[in-house]
């Protein structure tokens, strides 16, 4: 089922979305709460308000998807048993949601894969510590690397740009093997995962470790420091250039909230406002801009303030940056093309 929020001509942006996503909570103190997605939505709908919006409704991954990373028993500890290293007993209704987050981004890529859009959001997405055979850091399934396979299947080349505070160590190692997939995490070093630390060109895996002492030297306890957000903005900027002679014919990116400076999971201390010269360092070429792009929300623990005000930044600042330009999926399907 899909629901338009603006049904006149083709939206600017897709955001795939359930209500049920607010059930995404393994206890009441821990610091994953699914209301955080709500209050996300709500937000990017707010700062989209001048912009074709279409919602449109989740489904399930099937097996057959998971499959593509994750080993088949893993699978069924969590869809058959509903267990999982994440949660406590046996949670149902955890479990299906972690198939709905896979199928979720999955209907994002779809709709860029098709040419219906060219920006896709799924704020559940980017589940980006999930190993091929367990769950890590309050991620079940890899959806990101999932999605990255079936692109690459349909002929793409992808490149993933994570900012999240922590590694994107599940995505890196899902990836790193497929030549036709770009991956590049900027985060900080030393917290979880501890990884990270190192590139590997040859396999087109690039690391940004930010060393938290260096960036806070001469700096007083409350004074403004805009180090941290300057190490994101010219991280950005690189991503961009390594993914242009990469080749890229698809952006991902983890638009993890968790390094906003008021985050209780991260030292880091960026800031939402200046998200426009991340995307702008992303977009800043022509031929970035005009690329399908998949955003997933990653990370974030301040689901009622920070977290969905980063993501609703994220989300506008790259459709004011990308302005008006047609993916080449999009030209493709208006003229009937394959691509």
């Amino acid at each position: 089922m899909t629901e338009s929020i603006n049904q006149q001509g083709t939206p600017d942006v897709v955001i795939v979305h359930s209500p049920d996503y607010e059930n995404w909570v393994f206890s009441s103190i821990h610091p994953t709460q699914g209301r955080r997605f709500i209050n996300g939505y709500n937000q990017v709908l707010a700062a989209l308000s001048n912009v074709k919006v279409e919602t449109v409704e989740p489904r399930l991954a099937t097996r057959e998807e998971l499959a593509l990373v994750h080993t088949q028993e893993y699978i069924s500890e969590v869809l058959d048993q509903y267990s999982c290293e994440e949660w406590e007993g046996k949670r149902a209704d955890l479990s299906t949601l972690a198939s709905t987050f896979v199928g979720g981004t999955l209907t994002a890529l779809d709709c860029l894969l098709d040419g219906e859009v060219a920006t896709a959001v799924h704020l559940p997405g980017a589940k980006h510590h999930a190993q091929a055979d367990t769950s890590s850091g309050f991620c079940v399934f890899a959806d990101f690397a999932i999605a990255a396979k079936i692109a690459v299947a349909r002929g793409y080349k992808v490149a993933i740009f994570d900012y999240d505070a922590h590694h994107g160590d599940g995505t890196e190692n899902l990836c790193a093997h497929d030549p036709n997939i770009l991956t590049y995490s900027v985060h900080e070093q030393g917290i979880f995962p501890g990884t990270g630390n190192s590139s590997d060109p040859a396999r087109h895996v690039y690391n940004r470790p930010l060393n938290i002492a260096e960036l806070d030297a001469e700096f007083e306890e409350g004074q403004f420091n805009f180090r941290h957000d300057e190490a994101l903005v010219m991280a950005a900027s690189e991503f961009a250039r390594l993914a242009a002679d990469f080749g890229a014919d698809i952006l991902f990116i983890a638009a993890g909230a968790d390094g906003h400076y008021t985050d209780p999971l991260s030292h880091l201390q960026y800031h939402s406002g200046n998200l426009i010269k991340v995307f702008g360092g992303i977009f800043h070429d022509a031929s970035m801009s005009a690329l399908p792009l998949l955003i997933g929300g990653a990370g974030g623990y301040r689901p009622d303030d920070a977290t969905p005000e980063m993501w609703a930044e994220a989300v506008s600042r790259a459709i004011e940056c990308r302005s008006s330009l047609p993916t080449a999926a999009m030209q493709a399907r208006q003229a009937g093309e394959g691509f």
